[in-house]
């Protein structure tokens, strides 16, 4: 009989890594559907939780609030906002202590049903949150001003998206916002809706009553059914990245004068079973290497692809298991070395390290259990 004399690790072991704090937003309650695993406790809100320097993750705290699936921060650090993702939707202004304990200032109508996504204005004068609405005619966007204390007034704009392109049915009846998205040089908006396979621009005006001007000029358009979801750009802004949630592709853009012009669309899956096609978040590496982007339904996996810096083109490096079912969305820590992934319908947060150079994921066998996880920001 013998005997194993030493563990070995699963991943490469950290190197130097700070101690973190990260926020885990969620969908509170037991959520019903196809996939769904019942969690042992049915997810109470926002969670904060420590990465510590070993690698491993410590629960701190939860707000208990309801259907928090989207954060953002203030660009000072002090204030961090949510949206609500309830039939009657709202957007959260929280405050932040250093250690991640949140308080809430204040919470106002969004202005639509299901909020799922939001961004701040690269001034810091607007939240805008994007109203994905399961129901008909309550998608949009909404635009609210944010106060010295960090406290949100009623929204000033919102642009209603009522029209589908009626392909997928149940998905397409009507236009469903699913993320806005500020370019890096802060002067264009585009509005990701999945109901109508488009992306919406509309330029940037601080000082105008509505801050957001339609250029229709410059949407993008997709083929029927493809459904636009997510939204990034290359550090330099001079690229764009789109991923389609139904027919699971990354379309790629270059920028120039405000207008993008699609040079390569890729597939997150090579099947074309529409029951393993599921687009989710698409992430850049800290170091802007490499592209992630997340694929649902039946595949659950992390798409890795290499970024050319020259051409903006992506190159499929590899696909990784995302450690759980219905990988929504993902977060890198500070340094890089490792990728947190938030799996809905498992009720779990996974750890996967990632190799700097090959932009490979190493599951670590460090898994935090928390009911439907929506989100995942670290604390800047």
């Amino acid at each position: 009989m013998s005997y194993a004399t030493e563990s070995v690790p699963m991943a490469p072991l950290a190197k130097n890594l700070p101690e973190q704090t990260l926020l885990i937003g969620s969908w509170t309650g037991e959520t019903k559907g196809e996939g769904v695993q019942k969690p042992i406790y049915p997810s109470q809100g926002i969670y904060s939780v420590r990465l510590n320097k070993d690698g491993t993750l410590l629960p701190l705290d939860v707000l208990k609030i309801s259907n928090p699936s989207w954060i953002v921060y203030s660009h000072d650090d002090k204030f961090a906002y949510t949206t609500n993702e309830d039939d009657a939707g709202s957007v959260t202004a929280l405050k932040v202590d250093k250690d991640g304990k949140l308080h809430i200032i204040n919470q106002v109508e969004s202005l639509g049903q299901q909020p799922t996504h939001a961004t701040i204005t690269h001034d810091g004068k607007y939240l805008l949150a994007a109203n994905y609405s399961v129901a008909p005619n309550h998608a949009g966007f909404s635009v609210f001003p944010i106060n010295s204390d960090g406290s949100l007034g009623k929204a000033i704009q919102h642009v209603p998206f009522n029209t589908g392109s009626h392909v997928v049915a149940d998905r397409q009846d009507s236009g469903h916002a699913h993320s806005v998205n500020i370019t890096p040089d802060g002067k264009m908006l585009f509005v990701a809706d999945l109901g109508a396979d488009t992306i919406h621009a509309f330029s940037y005006h601080a000082d105008k009553k509505e801050p957001f001007t339609a250029e229709p000029s410059h949407d993008l358009h997709f083929k029927p059914g493809e459904g636009p979801r997510h939204m990034t750009f290359s550090a330099d802004g001079k690229f764009a990245y789109a991923s389609t949630e139904m027919s699971a592709q990354v379309h790629v853009y270059a920028v120039q004068n405000d207008k993008l012009t699609e040079i390569q669309v890729t597939n997150l899956t090579e099947s074309t079973d529409p029951n393993d096609k599921g687009g989710a978040g698409i992430m850049f590496s800290p170091d802007g290497k490499f592209l992630y982007v997340g694929n649902r339904r039946r595949t659950n996996e992390i798409v890795v692809y290499k970024a050319d810096a020259s051409t903006g083109k992506l190159t499929v490096s590899n696909r990784f298991s995302a450690g759980g079912i219905e990988p929504r969305a993902f977060a890198f820590d500070k340094t890089g070395q490792y990728l947190f992934v938030a799996n809905v319908f498992s009720n779990n947060i996974v750890e996967l390290h990632r190799d700097a150079n090959s932009g490979a994921l190493t599951p670590t066998g460090v898994t935090l259990q928390i009911g439907t996880p929506t989100d995942i920001k670290f604390l800047p």
